[in-house]
């Protein structure tokens, strides 16, 4: 048996965690930052070694396209080594992450340095890469189904319109077909989510399997896909205002560019860009923290066992409230 989910549990839960991540915004902030460098730095190094040499050479006169191509080749070469360096990083620091938000969504202050507390175990390292690589397969299962059919209906479609010359007539048909796939979706991306949840139970456990850490996690949302729908659909204002503010900042810095000229309207252009990327990175890191938190809630809400009667007095706290009701 477990505790019904209703509207109002929803807005409770989202307004104490709404609470504590604006009372540890500068740690969100931080761990966000933090979380996002490594990836930068394997991003910046893998466009160096891929057309660094190439970039070199051109700069020093070389015009050879042959010589030019093959110091690109070499380059390629080195792009496994930079994913398999985000394949090894990328899990222990969700991981990390992961632990930062459950600390948060009970009450806790976690530090920011909570990010790399997976770096010091190599039990903790390894169940971080073996938990992405379960939440990506999982994924991939779900998601295969109905790519294979949407692909195969869109050659059919266009096999028959070149044959029967109407390639210009299939657009509507086509457009039609991608709103079907991109709603078959919605489902599928509410049910891969509920296996994100399993960071929970790792995060209490090491110990427990990654597979049946997702298993169980999902097991808790059976039944509430709807209520996980709608609790996500309750962002999505966040996320319109995350893009929006980023759109304007840069439309102003591109309008700066055309509509003034010479150096100040480079300046205007830089100072709208520098905006943009600060503005994301702390609406970014207060939406994450937000949702994150508040996903875990709802989790840690319905996997909660119910106390009969004659345990415990009736009482309307959610797990992670103190006994008056307020967030612990």
């Amino acid at each position: 048996m477990r505790q019904e989910f209703t509207a109002q549990t929803r807005k409770e839960i989202k307004r104490a965690c709404k609470g504590r991540v604006m009372n540890n915004l500068g740690r969100c902030i931080g761990i966000n930052f933090l979380y996002m460098v490594p990836f930068a730095l394997l991003l910046l190094m893998l466009y160096l070694s891929m057309f660094g040499r190439v970039l070199a050479m051109a700069m020093a006169g070389y015009t050879d396209e042959y010589m030019l191509a093959m110091a690109l080749t070499r380059g390629m070469n080195t792009v496994w080594v930079v994913v398999f360096l985000m394949i090894v990083i990328s899990g222990p620091l969700t991981f990390g992450l992961m632990r930062f938000y459950l600390a948060l969504q009970r009450g806790e202050e976690p530090g920011v340095s909570t990010l790399f507390k997976p770096f010091t175990s190599l039990r903790s390292l390894w169940t971080g890469i073996k938990m992405e690589f379960c939440l990506t397969f999982r994924s991939f299962l779900w998601m295969i189904g109905p790519t294979v059919v949407y692909m195969v209906l869109v050659f059919s479609i266009a096999f028959s319109a070149a044959m029967s010359g109407s390639v210009g007539n299939v657009s509507g048909v086509m457009t039609i077909l991608n709103i079907l796939y991109f709603i078959a979706l919605i489902p599928i991306e509410v049910k891969v989510m509920t296996y994100s949840a399993g960071w929970v139970i790792l995060c209490d456990d090491e110990t427990h399997g990654v597979w049946d850490a997702t298993r169980e996690a999902s097991a808790a949302f059976k039944g509430q896909w709807g209520k996980l729908f709608v609790l996500l659909l309750t962002f999505v204002g966040w996320y319109i205002l995350l893009m929006g503010v980023i759109y304007l900042c840069s439309g102003l810095g591109v309008a700066g560019l055309v509509l003034v000229k010479g150096s100040t309207g480079i300046a205007i252009m830089v100072t709208a860009l520098i905006a943009a990327v600060c503005l994301a990175v702390l609406l970014g890191a207060f939406v994450n923290a937000y949702v994150t938190t508040s996903f875990f809630g709802m989790y840690e809400y319905l996997s909660a066992p119910v106390a009969g009667p004659q345990d415990t007095p009736f009482t309307d706290v959610w797990p992670g409230q103190g006994g008056d009701g307020t967030p612990q």
